[in-house]
C-alpha cells in the first residue's frame, strides 16, 4: 500500500528528529532498534501531527542522501552538519554567496595563474595556522572520517602603509568546509602589522578530495592615483582529502613528468636500418595492385597553420580561399574524390602534430631477456597499452643515442617493432647500434603512425572514380530486380526473428536485393538485435543464392570477431576470417582461430592465395584489412554481397576500402552487388584529431550521411521506407528505466523495452538500490585525479575505490536480500581511461582480498567505452569523468550519453 506521505514530508519528518535527537544529547545514537524505539514512544507522541512510520521516514531520508541506512544501523548526515552547532549563525560565511558576477569572473580565471595569487603584495601576506600539507600551490587538510579539524588563515599586514580589507570570498561546492571571520565587519583597515583571521573548519563524512577558494580583496596603500594604490588580490586554495585504505594504496608510484614536445623530430641524412619483421612465413596472397604513398602535398602542409586560423574566405589569400572552397562545399560525387582526398591529409598532418607529444627524452632501453630474441632491444612506452601512442608490430621508430644529439650529423636508427607487450615494445635495430650497445644506455626516441589505414583509404577514393559507384554512394532509386521469387519462404536459423517484425522486415529485403544498387541500411539503436539481424541475413544469403559470396567487415578486430562468432556456429565450413599479422593472436578468441589464418604449427598468420580464399562462402576481415582483398585484385563481381556491422563507428573512407574495387553497379537488368550498413549514428562515431576535419565532414560515416541527407533515407508521414532502411525498436537489453531518457532524447520515444521481465529485474530489489526498482546508481565522487610516471593517463584513485565497493556487493559469495546470483563474466566496468582500468584492474585481482579469492574474478570485463562498443554486459559498471571539468571533444553530448551501453 503506497505512503500517504509524500518524499518531501517524509524528509521533513526525518529531519526534525534529527534536532529532537540533538536536543536531547542522543546524536551519536546509530542503533535502528533502538532509534525506532525513541521514534515511536517519544518523538512521534510529541509531534502533533500524524507522523510516518518509522521505516518510511528512513526511506524518505535515504533516497534523500540524508541518512545511511542497514539492516541493523542509521546515521543522519545532518548531525555531521558541525557548522550548525560549533558557532553562532552571525559568525559564519556562507561560500560562494554574494558574490557579483566580477568576483566570480575573477574565481574562474585565478586559477590559469596561480602564482600572482598566492604571493603576497604591499607587503600584506597569509600565515597559515593548523594541520596542513602545502603542494603544488595547495593546502591539503588530511582528515580521518568525522574528524574535525580547524585551520586558520591570518592575512596579515607586514608592509609599512595601512591596507583595507574590502571583500573576503570563500568558495566551495562541498559543506566539507565552514568558514567564520568572527565579529569583524567589512570593510576592515589594516594597519602595519595587524591582522585578520579567517577560521575554516574542516570535517568529511566521505572519502574524497574537496577543494575550496578563499579570495582576499584589498584596496592598497596610498592615495588614489599613487604608486600601489588600487585594488589587489590574495588567494589560498585548500582541499579537504579523506582517502579510503584502498584508494591510498592506489596513490602514484612515482611523479607525473610531462614529456616535453618535440617540434622537429630529429632524423639526420645518416639512417641505420634493423630488420622487419617477417610478414608471414606462408604469404601467398597475391599483390597485384599497386598501393601509392599518398603523402600531403607540401604546399598543404605549409598552409594549414592559416587555415587552423579561421580566415574568412573572402578575405583569405587565394590558395587558402581555393582550400577553404574545396572544404565548405557539400560533398557532392562531382567533388567526392578531392574533398575526402583533402580531409584525409588534412588529418595525416594533425596526426604528424600529435604524435610529437609522445616522443621520449633520455630513455634507456635493455636487451630482450628472451633467449629467442637475442637481438631486441626493450623500450618502455608509458600508454602504449591505450594507444597513447598507437604502435604496432611492423611500426617503426627512430632513436638518437643521448650522447649524439648534439653532434653535427649524427647517426638516426630506424628500429622497427617486432612485438608489444603490455607498456614496453621490442625493437629491431641495425647490427652497427646492436655492437655497441650496452644495457641501460639512452636515447632521444622519436615516434611514427603507421600510414598503411590512410594510404588504402586513399587508393579507396581513387577506385571509386574507376569503377563508378555514384549510384551506391549518391542512391536515388532501386531498380527493383529481385534476387529470389517472392514467394521464397525463409526458414529462419534464429526463430526469435519471427516475434520481431523489424528485424524479419530487414532480413528479409536483404536477401531478395530489391534495394541494389543503393545500399540496404538496418538502423539499430543499441541493445535492438542489429548484429543478430545482419548475421541472419548472411546466413539465409548462403543458403538460397548458391553462387553468392560474402565480404563481412567491422571497423574493429571485436566487431569482426562477434560476425565470426554468430556466424560459425551454422557455417563453420564456409567462413574464413583473415587477421592483419599485427595482431596479437593472444587477443583472438579461441573458438574463431580453427576458422581464422594462424597456423598454429608454425606459430605465426598465413596468407591463402587469391584462388584458395575464393573457395570460402564467406570472407570476415576489418574494414583496413579488407584492402588485401583488394591488393589481390579479385574480380570485381566476386562478392556478391557485403556487409558492414557498426557502420556508424567509421569515417566514410575508411568503409570505402571494403567497397571500392569489390563492387560495381552494373545494367538495369543485374544492378551488382548488395552492400548492407548495420549501426547506429546516435552512438560512437569516428575518432578525429583534426578541427578542420571534424568541422567539414570527415566524422561523418557512409551510415550517417546516407541518413541524414539522402532522400530515400529520409523518415516519412508512414515511417521509414522498409525498402531501404529498417529501424529497429525492439530493446532487448534495457530495464525500462534505462532506456527511457535516451529514448526520448534521441529516438523519438519509438523504442519498446522487451528484454527478459526476469533478467532485467533480477536486481530491482537489491538492498543496495537507493530507489527501489529502479536499478541505476548515480554516486559522485569527488576526486581527484592523478597521473603517474611518463604516463599520460588520468586515473582517480578514490572513484576506482568506489567501484571496488560495489563489485564486493554484487560479487559477494553470501547471498542478500534482494540481490540474485552473479557472475563476474556478467558485469562490465566502463572507464575512458587505460590507466584507470588498469588500477581498478589491480584492485579486483590484487589488492582486494574478497574478490581476488573469486575463482572467475579474471572474467570481469573492464575496459574502455570503444571496448565495450556493440559488446555490452548484463550489468554495467558506469565509471564517469566528473572530476575532470573538460572532456575530449570528440564525445559530442548525445555521443557522449550513447556511448555507453545500456544495461
Amino acid at each position: 500500500m503506497p505512503s500517504k506521505f509524500s518524499c518531501r514530508q517524509l524528509r521533513e519528518t526525518g529531519q526534525r528528529f534529527e534536532n529532537f535527537l540533538v536536543d536531547r544529547g542522543l546524536d551519536r545514537e546509530t542503533d535502528r532498534e533502538r532509534l525506532r524505539t525513541i521514534y515511536n514512544q517519544d518523538f512521534k507522541t510529541s509531534f502533533g501531527t500524524p507522523a510516518p512510520g518509522f521505516s518510511s521516514m528512513l526511506y524518505g531520508m535515504k533516497i534523500a542522501n540524508l541518512a545511511y541506512v542497514t539492516k541493523t544501523r542509521v546515521r543522519f548526515f545532518g548531525l555531521d552538519r558541525w557548522a550548525d552547532v560549533w558557532f553562532p549563525e552571525k559568525r559564519r560565511m556562507k561560500p560562494g554567496s554574494e558574490i557579483s558576477k566580477h568576483h566570480k569572473s575573477l574565481l574562474a580565471t585565478i586559477f590559469y595563474d596561480r602564482t600572482e595569487y598566492l604571493h603576497g603584495k604591499h607587503g600584506v601576506d597569509v600565515e597559515v595556522q593548523g594541520p596542513h600539507e602545502a603542494r603544488d600551490g595547495q593546502l591539503l587538510i588530511r582528515l580521518d572520517l568525522n574528524r574535525k579539524e580547524v585551520l586558520t588563515l591570518r592575512l596579515r599586514n607586514g608592509g609599512t602603509q595601512p591596507v583595507t580589507l574590502t571583500h573576503l570570498f570563500p568558495f566551495c561546492r562541498t559543506p566539507q568546509f565552514a568558514f567564520c571571520n568572527g565579529d569583524r565587519e567589512l570593510p576592515c583597515p589594516l594597519g602595519p602589522g595587524e591582522c585578520y583571521e579567517l577560521h575554516v573548519h574542516c570535517k568529511t563524512s566521505f572519502v574524497g578530495y574537496f577543494p575550496a577558494t578563499v579570495l582576499w580583496e584589498l584596496l592598497g596603500p596610498g592615495e588614489p592615483g599613487s604608486e600601489g594604490a588600487g585594488t589587489f588580490y590574495i588567494a589560498r586554495f585548500l582541499a579537504v582529502v579523506a582517502h579510503s585504505p584502498l584508494a591510498a594504496q592506489l596513490k602514484p608510484t612515482t611523479p607525473f613528468k610531462r614529456t616535453q614536445i618535440t617540434r622537429n623530430p630529429v632524423v639526420t641524412n645518416r639512417i641505420e636500418e634493423g630488420e622487419r619483421p617477417d610478414r608471414a612465413k606462408s604469404y601467398d596472397l597475391e599483390l597485384s595492385m599497386a598501393l601509392g604513398t599518398y603523402y600531403p602535398p607540401p604546399r598543404l602542409r605549409q598552409l594549414l597553420p592559416i587555415l587552423l586560423q579561421g580566415t574568412s574566405i573572402f578575405t583569405a589569400p587565394k590558395e587558402i580561399a581555393e582550400i577553404k572552397a574545396q572544404l565548405e562545399t557539400p560533398l557532392k560525387w562531382r567533388n567526392y574524390e578531392v574533398k575526402l582526398r583533402l580531409l584525409l591529409h588534412l588529418e595525416e598532418l594533425q596526426m604528424e602534430h600529435d604524435i610529437r607529444h609522445y616522443d621520449l627524452e633520455s630513455v634507456p632501453m635493455t636487451w630482450d631477456p628472451v633467449d629467442q630474441n637475442p637481438g631486441l632491444l626493450t623500450l618502455e612506452v608509458p600508454g602504449v597499452a591505450e594507444s597513447r601512442p598507437s604502435v604496432l608490430r611492423g611500426d617503426h621508430l627512430f632513436a638518437l643515442l643521448s650522447s649524439e644529439t648534439h653532434q653535427e650529423d649524427p647517426v638516426t636508427y630506424k628500429g622497427f617493432v617486432h612485438k608489444v607487450e603490455l607498456d614496453r615494445v621490442k625493437l629491431s635495430f641495425s647490427t652497427g647500434l646492436l655492437s655497441r650497445f650496452v644495457d641501460g644506455l639512452t636515447f632521444k626516441v622519436n615516434f611514427t603512425f603507421n600510414r598503411q589505414p590512410l594510404r588504402v583509404q586513399h587508393r579507396a577514393l581513387e577506385l571509386t572514380g574507376r569503377w563508378p559507384l555514384w549510384p551506391l554512394l549518391f542512391p536515388v532509386a532501386s531498380r527493383g530486380v529481385p534476387l529470389l521469387p517472392s514467394d521464397v519462404k525463409l526458414k529462419l536459423y534464429d526463430r526469435s526473428l519471427e516475434s520481431n517484425p523489424e528485424q524479419l522486415q530487414a532480413m528479409k529485403h536483404i536477401v531478395m536485393g530489391t534495394t541494389r544498387p543503393a545500399p540496404y541500411i538496418i538502423f539499430g539503436p543499441p541493445g535492438t538485435g542489429k548484429t543478430v539481424t545482419l548475421v541472419e541475413a548472411i546466413k539465409q544469403v548462403v543458403k538460397h543464392l548458391p553462387k553468392a559470396h560474402i565480404l563481412a567487415c567491422a571497423p574493429s578486430n571485436s566487431g569482426a570477431d562477434l560476425l565470426c562468432q554468430r556466424l560459425r556456429v551454422h557455417l563453420p565450413s564456409s567462413i574464413y576470417r583473415l587477421l592483419a599479422p599485427s595482431r596479437d593472436i593472444r587477443m583472438v578468441p579461441e573458438d574463431i582461430k580453427p576458422c581464422c589464418n594462424w597456423d598454429a604449427k608454425k606459430g605465426d598468420y598465413v596468407f591463402p592465395s587469391k584462388k584458395k580464399l575464393q573457395e570460402y562462402r564467406v570472407l570476415i576481415t576489418t574494414l583496413i584489412t579488407a584492402s588485401r582483398l583488394v591488393s589481390a585484385q579479385f574480380p570485381i563481381d566476386h562478392f556478391t554481397h557485403i556487409f558492414i556491422d557498426e557502420a556508424g563507428h567509421s569515417m566514410e573512407p575508411e568503409s570505402l576500402v571494403a567497397i571500392a574495387g569489390l563492387m560495381e553497379v552494373k545494367e538495369a537488368d543485374n544492378p551488382g552487388g548488395q552492400l548492407v550498413l548495420a549501426g547506429d549514428p546516435r552512438q560512437l562515431g569516428p575518432v578525429l584529431r583534426c578541427p578542420l576535419t571534424q568541422k567539414h565532414g570527415l566524422g561523418y560515416s557512409l551510415l550517417e550521411r546516407l541518413l541524414t541527407y539522402n532522400a530515400l533515407y529520409k523518415k516519412g508521414p508512414d515511417g521509414y521506407n522498409p525498402q531501404f532502411i529498417t529501424k529497429l525498436l525492439r530493446n532487448y537489453r534495457s530495464h525500462p528505466t534505462i532506456l527511457d531518457i535516451p529514448n526520448q532524447l534521441y529516438y523519438e520515444g519509438e523504442l519498446q523495452a522487451c528484454a527478459d521481465v526476469v533478467d532485467r529485474e533480477r536486481f530491482c530489489r537489491w538492498e543496495g538500490l537507493p530507489r527501489q526498482d529502479f536499478p541505476i546508481i548515480f554516486h559522485g565522487v569527488m576526486g581527484k585525479d592523478e597521473r603517474e610516471g611518463n604516463s599520460p593517463s588520468f586515473f582517480n584513485p578514490e572513484e576506482a575505490a568506489t567501484v571496488t565497493s560495489y563489485l564486493k556487493q554484487l560479487l559477494a559469495p553470501s547471498s542478500k536480500k534482494g540481490k540474485a546470483r552473479l557472475s563476474p563474466r556478467s558485469v562490465g566496468v566502463i572507464s575512458p581511461y587505460r590507466k584507470q582500468v588498469e588500477k581498478i584492474r589491480y584492485c579486483i585481482t590484487k589488492l582486494d582480498k574478497e574478490l581476488r579469492g573469486l575463482d572467475d574474478i579474471k572474467d570481469l570485463k573492464v575496459g574502455s567505452v570503444e571496448e565495450f562498443q556493440g559488446h555490452p554486459s548484463p550489468l554495467g559498471g558506469l565509471r564517469g569523468r566528473v572530476s575532470r571539468p573538460s572532456l575530449p571533444s570528440r564525445w559530442a553530448p548525445w555521443k557522449s550519453f550513447k556511448a555507453i551501453p545500456p544495461l
